[in-house]
């Protein structure tokens, strides 16, 4: 049994955040699953693209509305997971810089230097470099768009103007967001320092002390109950079956390319080999086999995101209940370590990661069926006769999807305020130290400091030495 701890002992407390910070935690863990539902619209388009081309070429007019739909719908899977990217390093610079404000406001308000902030949010205030996926991928940004305006200037006509000056706004916008981030890394600096200050090493220490090991050394580590076991199971179940039937697929596609395509290179597909009629038999139905592993992986794997989502409010009703009886034993590690960090709302992410999907194959029916992709290729000069009925659907599909991420991101603010409750009292009864990471290059690889504490005082960088003559 472990008691709270009183105030004037040393313990770890996860100080809240802005409303902002709120709504940018939230986002990101609306795009993480999203993206994953770009990834997953990509295998399904190759599935449609591979079925339109050879299991249904007696089908001319099928056939040849499959190809439209995959190809069409390319465009938003690139444009979504480019722009969902980006936005995604953007608010991870944000929530850096919204944690280090909220600890550094904790501190400059005096609060109890027994209090030491937790792990997860000290990850965020010492992170060296400050902002560095937003930085990087800021200076891609740059460097491509600069290029592209060099070639634009001399290629573009007096009517294209447009694509110059567009490239010349998105190289700016890219250059700014260089400058904002080397500009940030001062400040996030000297708010470490000021935390650092009011929280020593020896009020780190302290804290880390009180925490149990990230790993059990005894054997009466307490198991969970049997129902959330049996839940666990089948989410893994789920999950674990859906990866092996996309890992078949993959290696069925990769073998049907060698065989019908075996002067292919990595640019060019190269020319498609013909056979017997038997082997073509067998290659046809290879496809059909294809096509069906890839729509149950995906279909197993969102399945899996809602039985995690049963698994993760059957573990939150576990630690309430011993949170709720003072004479309750430990809770397994593993389940307070989880439980340490901010858990988002795992049947939103579903939602999410449906939405990606509607949003992809919606984008795509909606541009052939009002005739956007005419100008494009041939290849859609009669798509809007063929889509134009089901224009309508796919408004609705793209404003269902757009609801549905806008929803999952409400919903994980107003869960949140929940969650972070449960958190601060996991983590003040029954501290754990988080698992340890390992930074550097391979074979100078060294325990990050985050990790295993303390780390909010800087180290000083050794001087170099000096040869005395």
């Amino acid at each position: 049994m472990t008691e709270r701890p009183r105030a004037d002992q040393p313990h770890w407390r996860v100080y809240p955040v802005s409303a902002a910070g709120s709504l940018v935690n939230a986002t990101i863990n609306a795009l993480a699953p999203f993206l994953v539902g770009i990834g997953a619209a990509f295998v399904l388009l190759l599935a449609v693209a591979m079925v339109g081309e050879e299991a249904l070429s007696d089908e001319p007019a099928v056939s040849g509305a499959l190809d439209q739909l995959a190809r069409a719908s390319m465009a938003p899977v690139l444009v979504l997971a480019l722009g969902v990217g980006l936005l995604t390093t953007v608010l991870s610079a944000l929530r850096e810089v919204i944690t280090s404000r909220a600890v550094a406001r904790a501190a400059r308000d005096g609060a109890p230097r027994t209090a030491v902030p937790h792990p997860s949010q000290v990850d965020l205030v010492v992170v060296q470099p400050p902002f560095a996926p937003f930085f990087v991928v800021s200076v891609l940004l740059a460097g491509t768009g600069l290029l592209f305006t060099v070639v634009a200037a001399f290629t573009v006509n007096g009517s294209e103007m447009y694509i110059l000056w567009g490239s010349l706004v998105g190289t700016g916008v890219a250059g700014a967001f260089v400058l904002l981030a080397l500009a940030g890394r001062p400040a996030h600096h000297r708010r470490r320092l000021a935390i650092a200050a009011h929280w020593t090493t020896s009020d780190e220490g302290a804290a880390w002390g009180r925490a149990a090991p990230a790993r059990s050394q005894d054997d009466d580590e307490p198991a969970l109950p049997p129902d959330l076991l049996r839940k666990r199971r089948t989410a893994a179940w789920y999950e674990y079956v859906g990866i092996v039937c996309l890992a078949l697929g993959f290696s069925l596609l990769q073998l049907w390319l060698f065989v019908t395509h075996p002067f292919r290179s990595t640019t060019d597909a190269g020319p498609r080999v013909e056979y017997a009629d038997g082997i073509e038999t067998v290659l046809v139905a290879g496809v059909w086999v294809f096509a069906a592993l890839v729509v149950v992986a995906v279909g197993l794997l969102v399945v899996g995101f809602f039985a995690d989502s049963v698994v993760q409010r059957r573990e939150r009703e576990v630690l309430r209940q011993a949170l709720a009886d003072p004479a309750a034993p430990r809770p397994p590690r593993g389940l307070l370590r989880k439980y340490a960090n901010h858990q988002p709302v795992i049947f939103v992410q579903a939602l999410a990661l449906l939405a990606a999907l509607g949003t992809t194959f919606g984008w795509g029916v909606y541009s052939l069926g009002t005739g956007g992709m005419e100008d494009v290729a041939t290849l859609y000069g009669d798509a809007d006769e063929t889509f134009r009925a089901f224009v309508p659907q796919a408004l609705v599909t793209l404003a269902v999807s757009a609801a549905l991420v806008v929803g999952a991101i409400v919903w994980d603010v107003v869960a949140a305020a929940r969650g972070d409750e449960l958190r601060s009292r996991v983590v003040a009864r029954w501290p754990v130290k988080p698992s340890p990471r390992m930074i550097g290059e391979d074979g100078k690889k060294r325990p990050d400091p985050a990790s295993t504490g303390p780390s909010l005082t800087p180290k000083p960088k050794p001087q170099p030495r000096t040869v005395r003559r």
